[in-house]
């Protein structure tokens, strides 16, 4: 009865000491691999939309969008997701299609996987 005891009391702290090791779910993946690509992204890229509609838009693809923004539509972002044309400067066609103006062309087409054709 005392060893029972004893083996009983070391397992319940063993348990305790121990790390919950559970597998995260598909959301928790999903969401750690938005907020993780939102942190990669150019601050310029960050200031055309906000992080809570850039979460809710990469969350409802289970963070797809995170790691291949070129696939999302531009007709399927939200309009502040949507690259602002800036007044001067030149064009670009976007890899997803998006045709962009831009002042400079560093980071131009960046939320969109990169330039497809200067025009």
């Amino acid at each position: 009865m005392r060893y029972s005891a004893i083996l009983a009391a070391a397992l319940i702290s063993a348990a305790v000491a121990l790390p919950a090791t559970a597998a995260e779910t598909a959301q928790q993946t999903a969401m750690k691999t938005c907020a993780a690509h939102w942190k990669a992204m150019p601050a310029a890229d960050q200031g055309k939309t906000k992080y809570q509609d850039y979460m809710g838009t990469c969350m409802k693809d289970g963070g797809k969008s995170a790691s291949s923004m070129s696939s999302m539509s531009s007709a399927s972002m939200s309009s502040s997701m949507k690259m602002a044309a800036p007044a001067g400067g030149g064009s670009a066609k976007c890899r997803d299609g998006t045709t962009v103006t831009y002042k400079k062309r560093q980071g131009t087409c960046s939320g969109h996987g990169g330039v497809a054709t200067w025009m």
